[in-house]
């Protein structure tokens, strides 16, 4: 293991560094509205490094030749797996607040969804709902934003009380709950920075 210990953290700091270029790239400070092909540059850049990441864990992790183990055990992650999410998540990180533009990036919706629709489809589904819920409640963008945003780790959490097994993605569990509390934080810090001068949420 201590090779793949070794691997993880320059890993998930490459995912970082490469949310922050992506973030530098896209980002302009007289834009307001992201446009569509920004958005899927950081999905792609979101997917891209959590893949690289569980093919090089998955190259160096003991008894990789017993990969699929993994999605059997319940609840329980691979370490290709946790490096994959948490490398991805990085790049979210980057996006969000990039340390090349004084930590003032995007939303990071986007890479966040893509992440989600891979790993944790049932996560996605129910933040999705939320949001639409509340924009269809009250007609604002960003309070929908925030409302799936915060329906995330609720919904993690019931799926590691519950012991979802969803069609595709990896097992609801206790890193699953810590990972989606992490990215719940990143994306609500940001959402929380970007509200309109004055407003009071």
């Amino acid at each position: 293991m201590s090779a793949v210990a070794i691997l993880a953290g320059p890993i998930v700091l490459s995912g970082y560094l490469v949310g922050a270029v992506v973030a530098l790239w896209l980002t302009r400070e007289d834009e307001g509205t992201p446009r569509p092909a920004d958005l899927v540059v950081e999905a792609f850049a979101a997917l891209a490094v959590s893949t690289a990441a569980w093919w090089a864990i998955e190259q160096v992790a003991p008894g990789s030749g017993f990969s699929r183990i993994g999605y059997f055990s319940n609840q329980v992650l691979s370490a290709w797996q946790s490096v994959a999410l948490w490398s991805g998540l990085a790049v979210v990180t980057g996006i969000c607040a990039p340390v090349f533009r004084r930590f003032h990036g995007g939303a990071g919706l986007a890479p966040a969804a893509a992440l989600l629709a891979v790993h944790y489809p049932w996560f996605l589904f129910a933040t999705v709902a939320a949001g639409a819920l509340a924009l269809g409640l009250t007609r604002s963008a960003r309070l929908a934003k925030g409302a799936a945003i915060a329906v995330l780790l609720p919904t993690a959490w019931l799926g590691w009380v519950l012991e979802w097994l969803p069609a595709w993605g990896l097992p609801a569990g206790p890193e699953a709950t810590v990972w989606s509390m992490v990215l719940t934080i990143v994306l609500g810090t940001r959402w929380w920075h970007d509200r309109p001068l004055g407003a009071a949420y």
